[in-house]
């Protein structure tokens, strides 16, 4: 099936037939990989839908706030572990190095576990203080059950890149995107309508908790080897890579979210639900380098640790070239028609269009510049990517409390397309500078001339 597809797309695209066994690779997986989200992103729009129209715009805004806080106390509890596990298993993986893979994963589990859970149980028991911080009453309830997603959760993003270490993408796809949505819509449907938002709470936990243990399981079923070897890797190491990764991430996502909870405090719980809507759906236009990501990230980090710079430059071309031309539907699509796609979730969600709008144009360079981030996690340069996502971040904060106050949910969209276009415009240039490599969709002889003109700086 994989190779009848890809020869159809040879038919269109002659180019294609030419690739090496490498990119020939990344475009088969790459579109197994975007089947899965396509499928993925339509299960979520429903969840999305059933989600606003079962709780109203107020409802939706309580539980995004509960969620965000969430989402931010299971970054903590990782302590960037995830990203550390996806290059360490994916460089020692590629040659198999068992003793370290799983080496890798005791030491990552362990402090990912005990990390979370000491952050679930902050969350339960402060509750009602964030209550009052947001001055939002009906909180308290709906955000001690979502304390208790936290551990699940942190368990789902370890499980799913220890597979995409191991190039088990569409399984890493499932337990990270797919499953907890799946199982969550008969939850949410049982549950929603009777508890309303404590309701909602209650499905995502279980819904949580049954993917990641499925993730466990998924791990064990593809790692039979491991148990031949004794666990051998230096916690050292791996600490030293993920917190600077941590700090990047609690940045990326404190940051990427803190537009909600501003928005909570300044504003009602309503605004928040017609804003974190529309910007669930904006990340439609970059979901596709998602996908090229969620396939060549492992491979960028086998072939660095190989010195094979060349080839990991056409590689990352062609995700970004593979990621524009499929967001191109959806940024005209966001771009004419916001308010009809906004009023999908209803009457109350239309006045959220030009938020679509603008945050939908953010994520459309997000797609041009290519899988930068990556590229520089996976090739050991995570501490740059830290600086410049902190110094980013340090703009949108500005941002955010210079536009949110008079403009609402405006001033949020705003603030959050400028912040996240600089981090990527950033990374793309550090990408440069430090590897030669060309990440946007130029032509291969443009890219190679641009890289020839000086030595990668170590």
């Amino acid at each position: 099936m994989q190779k009848q597809i890809l020869k159809i797309l040879t038919r269109f695209f002659p180019r294609l037939g030419k690739l090496d066994a490498q990119n020939k690779d990344m475009v088969r997986r790459t579109f197994n990989s975007m089947f899965l989200r396509v499928l993925r992103t339509g299960i979520s729009f429903g969840f999305n839908v059933l989600l606003a129209r079962t709780l109203g715009a107020e409802g939706a805004g309580v539980y995004a706030l509960a969620y965000t806080i969430t989402r931010i106390s299971s970054i903590v509890g990782r302590l960037g572990m995830d990203q550390a596990v996806l290059r360490f298993t994916a460089a020692n993986a590629s040659q198999q190095k068992w003793s370290e893979v799983r080496g890798v994963y005791a030491h990552s589990m362990l402090i990912t576990s005990v990390l979370s859970a000491l952050m679930g149980a902050v969350v339960f028991f402060a509750a009602p203080l964030l209550s009052i911080i947001f001055q939002e009453p009906t909180l308290t309830e709906p955000m001690r059950w979502m304390a208790l997603t936290i551990l699940p959760m942190s368990w789902t993003f370890m499980q799913a890149h220890l597979l995409q270490g191991i190039e088990k993408i569409e399984d890493a796809i499932f337990v990270q995107t797919m499953g907890v949505p799946i199982i969550n819509i008969p939850f949410l449907i049982l549950l929603g309508g009777v508890y309303g938002v404590t309701g909602a709470a209650m499905s995502l936990v279980l819904s949580t908790a049954i993917i990641a243990f499925l993730g466990m399981r998924l791990w064990k079923r593809y790692t039979p080897e491991l148990a031949q070897y004794t666990a051998n890797f230096d916690r050292q190491t791996l600490l030293q890579t993920s917190y600077p990764l941590f700090w990047t991430d609690v940045t990326l996502v404190f940051i990427g979210l803190s537009d909600v909870l501003l928005l909570g405090v300044f504003k009602d719980s309503a605004t928040v639900g017609v804003y974190d809507q529309a910007k669930r759906i904006s990340v439609l236009v970059s979901a596709f380098l998602g996908a090229t990501s969620y396939v060549a990230a492992p491979k960028f980090a086998a072939m660095y640790a190989k010195g094979e710079i060349d080839k990991l430059g056409r590689l990352a071309r062609n995700a970004a070239r593979l990621s524009v031309l499929v967001s191109l539907p959806y940024i005209l699509l966001f771009l004419l028609v916001p308010g009809w796609i906004m009023g999908v979730f209803g009457d109350e969600f239309v006045q959220g269009a030009p938020v679509l709008m603008i945050l939908a144009i953010g994520q459309f360079i997000n797609a041009i510049t290519g899988a930068v981030g990556f590229l520089l996690v996976m090739t050991g340069h995570e501490k740059i990517m830290r600086n410049i996502t902190l110094s980013t971040n340090a703009l949108k904060v500005v941002l955010f409390f210079l536009l949110i106050p008079p403009f609402g949910f405006i001033g949020a969209a705003l603030a959050t397309a400028i912040g996240d276009s600089a981090r990527n415009i950033l990374a793309f240039l550090q990408v440069y500078d430090k590897l030669k490599i060309i990440t946007i969709p130029v032509p291969d002889r443009v890219a190679k001339w641009l890289s020839t003109r000086s030595p990668v700086t170590p």
